[in-house]
C-alpha cells in the first residue's frame, strides 16, 4: 500500500464502517462514562474487559498490545438471548456470535450499533449500546452506566410475541471475594419505571478457628524437589536471593534463596531472559487453613505469569506481580475448599518486557493480613442490570443456571446469597413484546456500577489520595441509584447523545474514516487513562495506568477535551497547572503536578498555549483574568530559560522524549516563540500592556533567528551544544515536531511563528523523508537501533526522525534516541493537522489515514491507539487534524467564529463546539450564489464577528428568518470578517443564514 494509492479518494466521502466476520476478533469500543473506568463492547455485542471496579487492567508495556492484541475475554458472566414464539414455534438464540454468526458491528464512538440478522429469521434485533455523551455538559456525560437499547423488527407474515432477556453474574469484590470471606447478594427492585436486580457484597465468616501456620514450601533448597518443573525459565532449582542481576534490586524474600524466572532464565541480558518461559508445579497437598499466603513479585499478566491454585482441575485462586521486582505479600481465600486436595502451579508464559514470576515462601495459614473495611475496597460497591419503562418485565434476582438460552428464559431458581467462591448465581432480567407484521419495538436495558473508592495505593502521589472517591459517589449512594436517576432522565440523555451523533456523523461531508478515526480517540476519555474525582479534579494518565500526573508534555497534544469540554480543562489549569503543581517562586510549572515537580520545557510552552485556548473556549474574560497573574509568571519562566534573552531557549531543555536536550532547535524553542505570542494575546486583554509588547517583540526576534540560524533550505535543524556532546539531539536530521509552535499558532488563530516559506518547504521535507510507504524496512536500514513498534510492514507511517543528510551516528548516548525509530500517533496528527492548515490537505489526510489503517480491525483493536500504553492521551491530537479540515477558529469571550474548509467547501458540513453549546455549521459555494449557516443544537453562541473564506460586499444574515444587521469590516491584522454591530445570540434550535 503506497502513500499515493491512499492520497486518490480520501477525501471522499465514503460510507461508515461496518465489521463482520473476522473483522470482529479485536473490537473493544469504550462504552462508559467519562471518568468511570472502562467497559468494552465487543463485535458482537458481548461486553468485556470490566475495568470499572478499579481492578489494574491487563498489562500493557510499551508496543505489547500493538504487537499481540487482547482478544476478548471477561471475568464477568453475563449476556442477552431473544426468543420469538411464533404460533407454536418457538426459536430461542444468544444475541451474540453463538446465535447469529453473521452479526455485524457499526461503531460510531461514542455509540455502536450491532445488528442480529439470519435470512431464515424473520424478526430481526439491533442493539445500540452507549453511555450518555453531550458535548459541554461533563456531568451528563459521566456516567457509570451503558444504555442497551434491542430492537426487534418483525419483516414477517404473521404476527409473533418477542423476549429480550439479559442475565448477568454478581460482579461485586471480583478480586477481594479470593483474599476474605464474601457474601454475594442480588436484590429486585423496582422504581421510577425501571425494574432490576441490585447486586452487593458482605462480609462472610470463617469456619474454622485460628490454627498454627503451615509451611507449604520456604523453597530454602538447591533443587525443586516435590515440584514438576517444564521449560527453561525456572532453571534448575532456587535462585540464591544474592545471585539475581544487580537491576533487579533487593528481593524483599525470607530466606536466602526464592523463585525467580527472570534471575534463573538463561540468556545475557534482561530480554533474552524475559523470553524464557517455564511452569512449576507442586504435587498434591491438603487444604487444611482458610488462607495460602506467599509473596510474588514479577509483571501483571492473568493467566500467563501468575501463581495458581488448582482443585479438582480448576483455578479456584490466582495472583500476580505489579511490574516490581520486590515481593509483595499476598494472600487467597481457600476455605470452600478445605479438606480437598489442590496445586500450587507458577507460570511464565510470557516473552516481553517484565515476563516473569517471583515467588517466595507459601504458608497454609488461618491468620490473614490486616485487611480494609469492606466499603474501603476499591472492588466494593454496587451493580445493577434493569429495563426501563418495559412492558411485561420480569425479575428474577438468582438464577441457578445460564449454560443455554432457554436457561434464561425458563430458569431454576437459585439463592439471592451465595458464597463469594464456591457458588454461582445470576439475576435475570427480561421483557417482551408483540409485533404485527412491519412492526418494531424497542427494549432498553442500563447496566449500571457504582465502585467509589478508586485504587488509592495505585494514585497514592495524588494530593488527599486517602479520601479520593470516584466523582459519581457525590452524586449516587448506589448503582440503584444511577438507574433511577437514568430512569427519569433517559429521554433527555439519549436525545443529547442523538442529536451529537448526527451533527458528526450523519450531517457531515467530511470523510466517514476521519469521523469515526477522531470519535475513537474522544473515547479515551472514558477508558482507565482518565478519572473525574468527587472534589471535581480530573486526573489522566499518559495511557492506561501509565506514567503519572496529567502530563504537561503529552496532554498539550491532547485537542480533544479542551473543545468538547472546556470547563474540565479550564478547572485543570487552573487546580492543577497553576495550583498544585505551580513554582510561586519561579513560574515552572510542575510536569505531573505533585507526582513530579521537575520542569518539562515544552510542557511549559504547551500548557501556556492551553491556558490562552481555554480562555477562547470560555464565555467571558472571568476565568483569564483570575489565572493571568500567575499565567504571566509562567511566560516568564520559559523567559528566564532565554539567557539573552532573544527568543530562544538556551541551556537544559526536558521535553517529551525522555531526555534533556541541550542547544538551538526549531522544534522547543519554536514552542517557546508559540508561548510568547499566546502570553502577548493574554497580556493584551488582561490590560498588561508593557508585558504584552514584550513578549511579542521577543517572540518576533525568535522567528528571526530560528529561521536565519536553523533552517538549512529544506527543513529546520538542531544546533548541537559542544558542552554537552552526549546528550540527545537530532542534529542534521528531519524531525516531526520541528514545526509544533507553528503547528500549535495554526490552532489558535495566533501570529505566525515561523514564515510560510520556511514552513511549507519543512512540511514538504517531513512528507518526503519522515513518511515512509515501507516503515520496518526503514527500520531494518535505519542509523538508529531499536525502538518500540507501532506500525506495520505495509502500511505507511510518518517516523519521528529521519536522516536524508546523515547524523543517525551522532544522535546522543541516551536509550532515548530509539524514540526517533518510532511513530507515534500524536505527532503524526499533529503533522496531519499542520500539513492541512498549511494548504497540504491530500497529505494530511494520507498521513492520518495511515494511522487509522493500522488500527484495521484484522490488525488489532479499532479503538484503542497506543504508545506507551492503550488509549493513550496523545492521540488526542486527532482533534486537531478535525479543526484544520473545518479551517476552525473560535473566541468565546470575543464573539468570534470562524470557519474556512479545506475538504469539499463548495458543499461542506460539519459539526462544530464552541465554549457554551455546538451544532453544525454549512456552506455553499458557488459563482451565483455562496451561502454559510449555524445551526446550533446545543447550548447558546454569543457573536460578534464570523470570519468565512468567502466575501461580499452587501452581506445578509437571517437568524430563524428575521433579519440581522452584518457589515463586512476587517480585523485588526486585515483579514476580512463579518461584524454584527449588535451581536447576535444564536440559542439551540435556531439556525442564522448568510448569504454572501
Amino acid at each position: 500500500m503506497s502513500a499515493e494509492t491512499e492520497r486518490e479518494d480520501l477525501s471522499d466521502r465514503g460510507e461508515g464502517s461496518r465489521l463482520r466476520g473476522e473483522e470482529l476478533k479485536y473490537v473493544g469500543l469504550p462504552i462508559g462514562g467519562i471518568g468511570c473506568g472502562q467497559l468494552y463492547l465487543a463485535g458482537d455485542g458481548r461486553l468485556w474487559l470490566w475495568d470499572i471496579d478499579n481492578r489494574t487492567a491487563p498489562a500493557n508495556i510499551n508496543d505489547l498490545h500493538f504487537t499481540r492484541p487482547m482478544p476478548p475475554s471477561s471475568p464477568v458472566e453475563h449476556g442477552f438471548a431473544v426468543r420469538v414464539t411464533d404460533g407454536d414455534d418457538v426459536r430461542t438464540r444468544w444475541l451474540d456470535a453463538r446465535g447469529f454468526p453473521d452479526v455485524t458491528f457499526a461503531g460510531r464512538p461514542p455509540a455502536a450499533a450491532v445488528d442480529y440478522a439470519d435470512a431464515q429469521e424473520p424478526v430481526q434485533v439491533r442493539l445500540d449500546a452507549c453511555s450518555p455523551f453531550i458535548p459541554t455538559e461533563i456531568d451528563d456525560s459521566s456516567y457509570p452506566a451503558v444504555f442497551l437499547d434491542y430492537t426487534a423488527a418483525n419483516a414477517g407474515p404473521a404476527t409473533v410475541d418477542v423476549e429480550i432477556a439479559g442475565f448477568m453474574a454478581n460482579p461485586v469484590c471480583l478480586t477481594s471475594r479470593h483474599t476474605r470471606p464474601l457474601r454475594l447478594r442480588s436484590q429486585e427492585f423496582a422504581l421510577d419505571g425501571a425494574a432490576g436486580v441490585q447486586f452487593t457484597a458482605a462480609e462472610g465468616a470463617d469456619d474454622n478457628p485460628a490454627r498454627a501456620d503451615l509451611v507449604l514450601e520456604d523453597w530454602e533448597k538447591p533443587d525443586y524437589s516435590g515440584w514438576s518443573a517444564t521449560g527453561d525459565a525456572f532453571g534448575t532449582g532456587p535462585v540464591r536471593t544474592l545471585d539475581r542481576p544487580g537491576y533487579q534490586g533487593e528481593a524483599g524474600a525470607f530466606g536466602m534463596r526464592m523463585v525467580d524466572s527472570h534471575a534463573s532464565a538463561p540468556g545475557d541480558d534482561a530480554g533474552a531472559r524475559d523470553r524464557a518461559t517455564g511452569t512449576l508445579r507442586s504435587e498434591p497437598f491438603r487444604i487444611d487453613r482458610n488462607y495460602l499466603r506467599f509473596r510474588i513479585s514479577g509483571g501483571n499478566y492473568p493467566g500467563t505469569c501468575c501463581l495458581n491454585v488448582v482443585v479438582d482441575g480448576e483455578i479456584v485462586g490466582t495472583a500476580t506481580g505489579s511490574f516490581s521486582d520486590h515481593l509483595t505479600d499476598r494472600v487467597l481465600y481457600l476455605g470452600p475448599w478445605q479438606g480437598k486436595d489442590g496445586v500450587v502451579e507458577i507460570i511464565d508464559a510470557e516473552t516481553g518486557p517484565w515476563g516473569h514470576v517471583g515467588v517466595d515462601q507459601l504458608r497454609l495459614t488461618d491468620h490473614a493480613p490486616a485487611q480494609p473495611a469492606l466499603p474501603e475496597l476499591p472492588d466494593h460497591g454496587s451493580a445493577a442490570l434493569a429495563t426501563l419503562g418495559a412492558d411485561r418485565a420480569q425479575v428474577l434476582p438468582a438464577a441457578a443456571s445460564w449454560n443455554s438460552p432457554q436457561d434464561i428464559f425458563e430458569p431454576t431458581l437459585g439463592s439471592s446469597t451465595v458464597d463469594g467462591l464456591a457458588e454461582r448465581s445470576a439475576a435475570v432480567v427480561r421483557a417482551g413484546m408483540t409485533l404485527a407484521p412491519g412492526e418494531q419495538q424497542t427494549i432498553r436495558f442500563v447496566l449500571a456500577w457504582f465502585f467509589p473508592v478508586p485504587d488509592r495505593e495505585g494514585l497514592s502521589f495524588l494530593e488527599h489520595s486517602r479520601e479520593l472517591l470516584r466523582h459519581y459517589a457525590a452524586r449516587f449512594g448506589s448503582a440503584q441509584d444511577v438507574v433511577a436517576h437514568l430512569a427519569r432522565e433517559q429521554e433527555r440523555l439519549i436525545d443529547g447523545t442523538r442529536a451529537w451523533q448526527r451533527a458528526w456523523y450523519e450531517d457531515s461531508t467530511l470523510p466517514h474514516w476521519l469521523l469515526e478515526r477522531v470519535a475513537t480517540n474522544t473515547t479515551i476519555l472514558a477508558t482507565s487513562t482518565c478519572y473525574r474525582f468527587a472534589d471535581g479534579r480530573f486526573y489522566g494518565w499518559e495511557g492506561a495506568y501509565c506514567c503519572a500526573g496529567t502530563c504537561t508534555h503529552v496532554w498539550h497534544y491532547a485537542h480533544a477535551l479542551a473543545r468538547l469540554f472546556p470547563t474540565v480543562e479550564r478547572d485543570t489549569r487552573e487546580r492543577v497547572d497553576l495550583g498544585i503543581g505551580f513554582h510561586a517562586a519561579t513560574g515552572q510549572l510542575s510536569m505531573r503536578g505533585e507526582a513530579d515537580r521537575s520542569p518539562a520545557v515544552d510542557g511549559q510552552a504547551g500548557t501556556i498555549l492551553r491556558i490562552y485556548r481555554e480562555h477562547q473556549m470560555s464565555p467571558d474574560s472571568q476565568w483569564l483574568q483570575r489565572v493571568w497573574p500567575r499565567t504571566r509568571q509562567a511566560v516568564e519562566y520559559l523567559i528566564a530559560s532565554d539567557a539573552e534573552p532573544d527568543g530562544i531557549l538556551d541551556g537544559a531543555q526536558p521535553n517529551t522524549q525522555d531526555a534533556t536536550w541541550f542547544g538551538r532547535n526549531s522544534w522547543l524553542s519554536g514552542l517557546y516563540v508559540a508561548a510568547l505570542r499566546a502570553g502577548a494575546a493574554m497580556a493584551g486583554e488582561a490590560g498588561d500592556d508593557a508585558f504584552a509588547r514584550r513578549c511579542a517583540e521577543l517572540a518576533a526576534n525568535g522567528t528571526e533567528v530560528i529561521v536565519r540560524d536553523l533552517f538549512n533550505g529544506e527543513y529546520f535543524v538542531h544546533e548541537r551544544d559542544p558542552a554537552h556532546p552526549g546528550s540527545v539531539n537530532t542534529n542534521r536530521g528531519c524531525f516531526a515536531d520541528q514545526l509544533l509552535g507553528q503547528s500549535w499558532a495554526a490552532q489558535l488563530g495566533l501570529p505566525r511563528v515561523l514564515p510560510p516559506e520556511p514552513t511549507r518547504s519543512a512540511l514538504r521535507s517531513i512528507w518526503r523523508h519522515n513518511f515512509v510507504p515501507r516503515p520496518m524496512e526503514y527500520r531494518e536500514n535505519s542509523p538508529i537501533e531499536g525502538g518500540r513498534i507501532f506500525y506495520d510492514a505495509d502500511v505507511p507511517a510518518l517516523v519521528m526522525c529521519a536522516w536524508p543528510n546523515g547524523g543517525g551516528d551522532e544522535a546522543g548516548d541516551n536509550w532515548s534516541v530509539s524514540y526517533f525509530n518510532e511513530a507515534w500517533h500524536g505527532i503524526e496528527y499533529q503533522v496531519a493537522a499542520h500539513l492541512i492548515a498549511e494548504g497540504m490537505v491530500g497529505e494530511g489526510l494520507a498521513v492520518a489515514r495511515s494511522v487509522h489503517d493500522r488500527y484495521g480491525p484484522l490488525r488489532r483493536n479499532p479503538y484503542n491507539e497506543i504508545e506507551c500504553s492503550d488509549h493513550y492521551a496523545r492521540s488526542m491530537a486527532s482533534f486537531g487534524t478535525y479543526l484544520s479540515a473545518l479551517g476552525f477558529e473560535h473566541h468565546g469571550s470575543g464573539g468570534h467564529l470562524g470557519f474556512a474548509p479545506k475538504i469539499g467547501p463548495e458543499n461542506f458540513a460539519a459539526a462544530f463546539t464552541t465554549a457554551e453549546g455546538w451544532g453544525t455549521y454549512r456552506q455553499t459555494r458557488a459563482e451565483s450564489a455562496s451561502t454559510s449557516s449555524i445551526d446550533l443544537h446545543h447550548g447558546r453562541l454569543n457573536l460578534r464577528t464570523l470570519r468565512l473564506d468567502a466575501t461580499s460586499h452587501v452581506p445578509r444574515a437571517t437568524l430563524d428568518g428575521t433579519p440581522v444587521e452584518v457589515h463586512p469590516a476587517t480585523d485588526d491584522s486585515g483579514r476580512p470578517i463579518l461584524h454584527f454591530p449588535n451581536g447576535c445570540t444564536i440559542n439551540a434550535g435556531q439556525n442564522l443564514h448568510i448569504e454572501l
